[in-house]
Parts: C-alpha cells; structure tokens; sequence
C-alpha cells in the first residue's frame, strides 16, 4: 500500500524522516562511546584518538559523497549510510571491557570509522532532496527547507545526546540496542518506496579531476579551513567538555577523611576508598579523567550538551 503523500513530496518526507531517525543515533553514539570509556577509566586523549577516524572517515566521504550521490542515485547512499551505521553499533557491542586499553582504543576507533561514512552519507540525501523538490524560481522556498531541516537535524542531535547519556545509565548494551531500533525504523521507507534513479546525474558525471581543483584557490582555502575549524568543534565538544563536566574538584581528592562514615562526602564524579593504610579518602571514579571539574552525572552532563544543541538548532532555523 503506498504511502499517502504528495507525490512530489514523498521523497522529502521519506529521506528527511531516515535522516532525522539517523541524526539521533548519531548524537547517542558520542555519548555512549564517551561515557562508557569514562566508566572504564580512559583518559581525554585516549578518548580522543577513538573519534580521529570519526571526523577523518567525514572529512574524506565529504569529498566523495556527491559522486556517489550523482553516480547511484540517493537512495543507494542513504541505505549504505544507514547499513554502516548498523555496523557501528554492532562492533560496539562486542567492545570487551577485559581488552587492553591500545586494544580498545584501536578497535573502537575502526568502528567509530563506519559511523563518520555514515553519517556524511545519510547527510548528503538530506541536504540534496530538498534542492530536488523545490520548483524553478522559489530558490528563497529552498532556503527555508534548508534552514528547517538544519535546525532540526541539530535539535534532534541534541536529543540523541540526552538519549544517550540515560540510556548508557541503564546499560551499555541498551543503549546501543535503542538506537540500532531506530536505524531499523528508518530503513523500510527509503528501502521500498524511493526510486532507484533519483538525483542521478542525468548528464556526464563530474570527475575526482573537478574535485581537486585549484581554479579557485580562494574556496579550497575556505574549505581547508572549515575542516579544521569543524574538527576542532566536534573534537572539543565530544571530549575535552564533557570530561571537564563529569570530572570531580581536585580540593578534597586523595585528602584524607571520614567519608566511610557519611560525615564528609565526596564530590561527584569521585567515590570513597581506603588507601593502603586503610585510610579513607575521596578518589577519581576515572583514574585517568583528572579533575578540576564539575563533576556532574551522567545523565546531568547529556542533559547540559543536549539543552546546548538544541538550543544551537533553534537558532539555525
């Protein structure tokens, strides 16, 4: 039974719907990663080096994306998009606590590399249909579809964050169970009801030769730049941020005190241990998170990103 929407309409509805799905995975999957290597007392720079392949696999499908898009149509590179997403989740599942921290940097950072595909691949139909829907002459009518869906892209990210940071509360392996749901959700649509043909190039395809060149040095400048720019945005955001909101204060941290006893508590983000000499003092729940922090709960610090984007994507539209 087909779907009852505006025929001209259908691929918009079907593709923004995919995308939005797939934009709340891919917030989620920041913070499960970043939460769950938290719990397992990573460092902020081992937790980096497990997003380098993330932004990089983005920077380099970016490049590639529109050929793909032009050459096998967009709904070949939303449902490839949303199967690497798939795989994401499916190799973090098997992310063994027991692995040697190198191990698991390694491993997780491979499979963090399938999402970045991902997500510039489903990235390209949502920014693509809404050029393919808008009539000759209503360019300012595309603007505002464009702004839309960016906002809530942004918005629905934020969510993802939130979303991710209660769930990985629960259980880790939830977490990545909810979101491979709503991967799932997403795929039947495009799966069945989009046309093999659409946004194929209809004429000679562009070349990697047009790709790369330096007729316009002033764009490709621009572009480099907005690389490092967007890298250092995410890169801080995903890592450096939240580690500073979960980390506990350093005053009261290896001092020692009564806290056995509740009549003096740790700060959150530390717990209560004895020491060698069977002293109890407050220590970093994360060896290796340092301190100087907020230290807020899990769910406090998605919370507080996600009211951010949120609140980023409003200001989008």
């Amino acid at each position: 039974m087909p779907l009852s929407v505006d025929p001209s309409l259908q691929p918009l509805a079907i593709i923004s719907t995919s995308y939005l799905l797939f934009t709340i995975t891919d917030g989620a999957i920041r913070m499960i990663v970043l939460q769950h290597a938290y719990s397992l007392n990573f460092s902020a720079l081992q937790v980096a080096f497990m997003f380098t392949l993330y932004e990089l696999a983005g920077v380099v499908t970016n490049l590639f994306a529109g050929l793909a898009g032009s050459r096998w149509g967009l709904r070949a590179t939303l449902l490839v998009g949303l199967g690497l997403q798939l795989i994401s989740f499916t190799l973090l599942f098997f992310w063994d606590s027991s692995w040697s921290k190198t191990m698991a940097i390694a491993y997780v950072t491979i499979a963090q590399m399938f999402a970045g595909v991902a997500k510039d691949l489903t990235k390209l139909g949502g920014k693509v249909v809404t050029k393919l829907v808008t009539p000759e002459g209503k360019e300012q009518k595309l603007f505002k579809l464009v702004s839309l869906l960016t906002g809530m892209k942004n918005s629905l990210k934020g969510v993802g964050y939130f979303l991710g940071s209660a769930l990985v509360t629960i259980s880790y392996e939830a977490a990545l169970g909810c979101m491979m749901f709503l991967i799932f959700c997403a795929i039947p649509a495009p799966l069945f009801y989009l046309s093999n043909d659409l946004a194929k190039a209809k004429t000679e395809n562009s070349s990697l030769k047009e790709i790369f060149t330096w007729e316009n040095k002033n764009l490709n400048f621009l572009s480099l730049a907005r690389v490092f720019l967007f890298a250092s945005r995410d890169f801080w955001f995903e890592v450096p941020l939240p580690f500073y909101l979960r980390s506990p204060g350093c005053e009261n941290l290896g001092v020692e005190n009564d806290c056995n006893n509740d009549l003096a508590l740790c700060e959150g983000g530390s717990s209560c241990v004895a020491d060698t000499s069977n002293t109890f003092v407050c220590a970093n729940n994360n060896v290796g998170g340092g301190c100087g922090g907020l230290g807020m709960e899990r769910v406090v610090v998605g919370t507080f990103l996600a009211c951010y984007i949120i609140l980023y994507g409003q200001v989008q539209r």
